[in-house]
């Protein structure tokens, strides 16, 4: 009875084979992130950024070092969203810091991914076959379950003259945070976000170059 209960295990699953062998699949990739926790770092560091006031510094020009941001893996988008905050707000970014009137130190402290889940439910299991080495897996059957994937930001800003390095002001603290949920109930998949995931209208801001004017 083993015997045959084994070969016809052997059969079905050969049956399979062939079956899926003949369904063409389109060919799919994966970034090295997901969009998902792309969104999250990249709404975290403008909401973060966003926040700090430089408007009182309008019209000064200002040279950037960068040197604290070294260890941060997506240190470009945070010069280039810093750059353009300042930009929206007056100020004027210099290459060289002999011709700036200020010096701006950016610092963040924190910016990555974190991720929890709770289930309420029966977990993926794997039966194995009788007589083989095959494993049978039944997948995981939720009742609830929530998966959380959040993205965390904290930075800091110190402004100094050029001239002689003085300190003028410390912007300190600044902490961000966004979240993405997956939410599994009775089976039934929804999601839930604080993140502009759709479409939509993007802002300008005109700058007048011989007048100075931003409109």
């Amino acid at each position: 009875m083993k015997k045959i209960f084994s070969d016809t295990a052997l059969f079905i699953l050969a049956a399979g084979s062939m079956f899926m062998s003949g369904c063409s699949s389109p060919r799919t990739s994966d970034t090295g992130r997901t969009a998902v926790e792309q969104f999250l770092i990249s709404t975290v560091i403008e909401n973060g950024i966003g926040y700090a006031d430089f408007k009182p510094y309008k019209g000064k020009k200002i040279f950037i070092e960068y040197d604290y941001l070294a260890p941060q893996v997506d240190k470009p988008y945070v010069q280039g969203i810093f750059e353009m905050h300042l930009a929206e707000n007056g100020l004027l970014v210099c290459r060289d810091a002999k011709s700036a009137e200020y010096i701006v130190q950016i610092l963040c402290g924190v910016l990555a991914t974190d991720a929890n889940t709770i289930m309420i439910g029966t977990p993926s299991l794997p039966i194995p076959l009788p007589d083989t080495s095959i494993n049978v897996a039944i997948p995981e059957i939720p009742l609830f379950k929530k998966l959380t994937r959040s993205g965390y930001g904290k930075f800091a800003f110190n402004v100094l003259k050029a001239k002689d390095r003085a300190p003028v002001k410390v912007i300190n603290g600044i902490e961000a945070s966004t979240s993405y949920t997956n939410w599994t109930i009775l089976l039934i998949p929804f999601k839930s976000h604080d993140m502009p995931l759709k479409i939509r209208e993007g802002s300008e801001t005109h700058f007048n170059v011989d007048s100075g004017s931003i409109r």
